[in-house]
C-alpha cells in the first residue's frame, strides 16, 4: 500500500506539486507526511522548502526529524532561522532531533 503512495507523492515532488502536497500533509497520516519529507529531499527546486518548513510543525517527531535532514539538503541560508527557532523549541531529551538540527544549520548556514 504504501508502495504506491510513495510513487505518487514522488511523483508530485518531480513535479513541483507544491501547493497540493501542503494540501496532502494537512490530511495525512505520519506515515504519509514521512514519506512527503523523505521525497523532497530529492528536488533541487527551492519551492520544495515551503513543504518541508510546514512540515518543521508537524506534531510527530519523526516527520520533524525527516524534515529537518531534508532542509540540510536542500535548503539555503534562509531556511536557518526556521532550523533555529525549532532547535529552540525543542527539549533536551530529543537528542537525535537536536544533533540533526544542529547538522542542518551548518549545512545551509551561507548557501545560496
Amino acid at each position: 500500500m504504501f508502495g504506491n503512495v510513495e510513487r505518487k507523492i514522488e511523483k508530485m515532488v518531480k513535479k513541483g506539486k507544491w501547493e497540493d502536497l501542503i494540501k496532502k500533509c494537512m490530511t495525512a497520516d505520519a506515515k504519509t507526511r514521512l514519506i512527503i519529507a523523505e521525497q523532497c529531499a530529492k528536488s533541487n527546486d527551492p519551492g520544495v522548502n515551503t513543504v518541508l518548513n510546514k512540515l518543521l510543525r508537524d506534531p510527530d517527531e519523526n516527520v520533524q526529524l525527516a524534515a529537518v535532514k531534508s532542509i540540510g539538503i536542500t535548503g539555503k541560508d534562509h531556511e536557518v532561522a526556521q532550523l533555529q527557532w525549532l532547535l529552540s523549541n525543542t527539549s533536551e531529551d530529543k537528542q537525535e532531533l537536536i544533533s540533526a538540527l544542529h547538522d542542518s544549520i551548518s549545512k545551509v548556514r551561507g548557501k545560496r
